[in-house]
């Protein structure tokens, strides 16, 4: 549940960032979440 909510707070701050036309941080953003997303499919598969 609290990968979940990681993942939506990261998809709001790309949102946020690409609104506001900073594309450094939205790509730091969405490396991040690719990283929590990738977490959480592996502890699916392993369960």
């Amino acid at each position: 549940m609290e990968k979940n909510k990681m993942i939506v707070m990261l998809k709001y701050r790309i949102q946020r960032y690409q609104a506001m036309g900073n594309g450094a941080m939205c790509q730091n953003l969405i490396s991040e979440l690719n990283k929590v997303q990738e977490t959480n499919r592996s502890m699916v598969k392993a369960n």
